[in-house]
């Protein structure tokens, strides 16, 4: 089973007071799905829900 990674993100961005969070959460999850399909798959690069999740905190961080 795979999370739904722009709900998630979206009821994180509503949670911190964005008004736009549904545009918004789907841009941040197409921008790391486009990065997983085309860039290069080293082990190192993690664009998964951590990833997801370390720009949605980053995001909070700016509205307070």
């Amino acid at each position: 089973m795979v999370p739904d990674y722009a709900m998630i993100s979206e009821i994180m961005l509503y949670s911190n007071g964005y008004l736009q969070a549904t545009d918004c959460a789907r841009k941040i999850v197409a921008t790391y799905k486009l990065c997983s399909e085309q860039l290069s798959s080293q082990d190192h690069y993690d664009y998964g829900m951590r990833a997801v999740m370390a720009v949605l905190r980053a995001a909070a961080n700016m509205k307070r």
